[in-house]
């Protein structure tokens, strides 16, 4: 399990492995999979008969994801890219797409640059940020397009964040790389629809990944974790398993019919008026 001490529900960091094979003789590709998010999401192809690319700029961290997803059986394969790069992403699609013999799904999940504030934010900062989170997510979609079109279709999964729609004090960069990831969502569904590709945008909230479930579920957080939870209607977090289930939904034949949307995966967060939350 992920659920961390205390937690009322029981989600599992991944889907079963004995699931249904919804994904078999396709392949997917999923940038910044080597932990996090990203590798539960890579995991959660993989165990629905997904050939998986696990594209990362981390070569050790992502050989060790690659080795535990194939112990488990999944068919999974690293490439290591850096997404900050001018040609970095065209060269990853077009890697991938030669070794594994095609792409059906890519999920655009890297990120990258330091949450700094706004007095002490730089150019250099600004630049990765948007570099990897916004300008990559769009330059792999334009080289995989073609791909999956000449076998017929496929989809696009763009990560963005409820930061796109609420403000921290923190990484304007960030705020503005989820922001336009929902525009640059609609923008390619409308342009790739004819091509047989259907583009959609995940914004997950509050969700408690890998590398911090044991400080989350620490005895001294409990205050937290009790504050965090009445922050959600549903009064609890989310987990990396409840974005892979989403995006896993969003490529199946099931929202055939479903493009150009941004779906909000957060307990009911940001639905509540603010007010109601202070008083």
């Amino acid at each position: 399990t992920d659920r961390p001490p205390m937690m009322r529900k029981n989600p599992r960091s991944g889907p079963a492995p004995g699931r249904a094979k919804t994904f078999a003789g396709k392949v997917a590709l999923i940038t910044g999979s080597a932990r996090g998010i990203g590798k539960t999401i890579a995991a959660a192809f993989g165990h629905s008969g997904a050939k998986v690319a696990i594209c990362d700029v981390n070569r050790a961290a992502s050989m060790a994801t690659v080795r535990e997803m194939r112990a488990t059986g999944i068919d999974a394969y690293f490439f290591s890219v850096d997404l900050s790069r001018r040609g970095g992403p065209q060269r990853m699609v077009a890697a991938v797409a030669k070794k594994l013999g095609g792409i059906d799904v890519l999920v655009n999940n890297a990120r990258a640059g330091k949450r700094l504030g706004c007095a002490v934010d730089t150019e250099d900062n600004w630049d990765t940020t948007l570099s990897v989170g916004l300008r990559a997510a769009y330059f792999a979609a334009q080289r995989a397009i073609p791909v999956m079109r000449s076998r017929g279709g496929g989809c696009i999964v763009n990560i963005s964040s409820v930061s796109a729609l609420l403000v921290s004090n923190e990484s304007a960069g960030y705020h503005a790389a989820k922001a336009g990831l929902i525009q640059l969502t609609r923008f390619l569904a409308a342009n790739a629809g004819s091509m047989g590709v259907r583009v959609n945008a995940v914004l997950p909230g509050f969700i408690v990944q890998d590398e911090h479930r044991e400080r989350y579920a620490r005895e001294d957080n409990a205050a937290y974790r009790a504050r965090a939870e009445r922050s959600h209607p549903l009064r609890n977090v989310g987990f990396a398993s409840d974005v892979a289930e989403t995006t896993l939904f969003l490529c199946s034949d099931s929202a055939r019919f479903i493009t150009g949307q941004a779906i909000v995966v957060d307990g009911g967060l940001t639905i509540q008026d603010p007010w109601a939350l202070v008083s």
